[in-house]
């Protein structure tokens, strides 16, 4: 018999069987030398239970090269938190933190206290004791400024406590003694906002516009009474409705109940809360009216006319997401005695003609 030739093994690399064992720093792993932010910490509870406040969350920068740069950014972030106004009956935060003082002496007195804001800044003729914290003028949004009961001079007690609302005028909330304005991110001091359809941070490509003049001169009853002028759907942004008649505008919610300006009796201007937003109607000394809402609504609102004259024409717009339009087309309300000419989405931008009877939607 011959010789069998037993194969020798294959050598192969270190490589190649899945392992290196390299020595010397020049083949170790990079070290990771920049700085760099830790993750965030969890939001710490709210300041306030309702009306408002703040939660603040924080990070450290990780220091791995003592002579890189430092991390960019804030260590701190602060979101508002519990937004919804409070129960009837609540205390307003401000005036809270001006009654604990009610029963401290000031230089020798008591006083009861209530908040005191104004719209600007005190002049020097307006602070006869500004360096004691005492002044008849106005003071910054977020400065505890509070009036004495009684007396024409309120006093400074410092800053108001953090996640206090700036002012009633605009949407910020204080912070270390700052007015940080609300971002649609709820993130203090964010520049995000909302656009035209509602989405935070997004490009105003979402919804459609529709814009429609209402004409009809006549209620079918006669000249005096209700007429609906328009059904606008659940999930409308950006509300405007507007008449310059002697006419008056009305609005009725999904289950037909008036909730401005009905069975006739007129409601002094102001804001309402319907549908899930805030309605704010205002009526002008030359006559004209509006309602305008920002949105989302949740439920259909019917916009009402109550007819004293021939009306010269209602012109109200809102925008619908995209994904509503072929819902809105195909639910009309049946209640409108006036035609309706709907436009095609993918129909370019028209305005409404010289023909008075006819709505036309504007589809941008």
């Amino acid at each position: 018999m011959g010789l069998r030739k037993t194969p020798l093994p294959i050598q192969r690399t270190p490589i190649e069987r899945g392992f290196v064992n390299w020595f010397g720093p020049e083949h170790s792993p990079p070290l990771r030398s920049s700085n760099e932010w830790s993750s965030w910490q969890s939001w710490s509870p709210c300041s306030r239970t309702c009306g408002g406040g703040a939660g603040v969350r924080t990070r450290q920068c990780i220091r791995r090269n003592s002579a890189g740069p430092d991390c960019h950014g804030d260590t701190r972030q602060y979101q508002a938190c519990n937004m919804k106004d409070c129960p009837s009956g609540v205390t307003d935060f401000r005036h809270f933190q001006c009654s604990a003082y009610n029963n401290k002496p000031l230089m020798g007195n008591y006083h009861k206290w209530v908040p005191f804001q104004s719209v600007h800044e005190p002049r020097e003729s307006e602070c006869r004791h500004c360096g004691s914290g005492i002044g008849t003028g106005g003071q910054g949004d977020c400065e505890l400024s509070c009036l004495a009961q009684g007396q024409n001079f309120y006093y400074n007690f410092g800053k108001v406590l953090d996640g206090t609302p700036c002012h009633a005028e605009y949407n910020g909330v204080c912070i270390n003694g700052h007015c940080l304005q609300v971002g649609c991110d709820f993130i203090l001091g964010s520049e995000e906002k909302t656009d035209i359809c509602g989405v935070c941070g997004g490009q105003n490509v979402s919804c459609q516009h529709h814009r429609n003049i209402y004409t009809t001169k006549y209620p079918a009853s006669g000249l005096f009474g209700y007429n609906e002028v328009t059904m606008i759907p659940a999930g409308a942004t950006n509300i405007r409705v507007t008449d310059k008649s002697n006419n008056y505008l009305a609005l009725r919610n999904k289950n037909y109940h008036y909730v401005i300006n009905g069975n006739w009796a007129i409601n002094h201007p102001g804001e309402f809360n319907v549908a899930g937003t805030k309605v704010q109607y205002k009526r002008s000394a030359d006559n004209q009216e509006t309602f305008e809402a920002t949105g989302p609504t949740d439920e259909d609102l019917h916009v009402m006319v109550l007819f004293t004259e021939q009306n010269s024409g209602i012109e109200y717009e809102y925008w619908l997401p995209k994904n509503y339009y072929i819902n809105h087309q195909r639910d009309r309300s049946s209640l409108q005695e006036t035609v309706e000419t709907a436009l095609s989405p993918t129909l370019p931008p028209t305005t409404p003609g010289p023909a008075a009877t006819v709505h036309s939607d504007t589809i941008t």
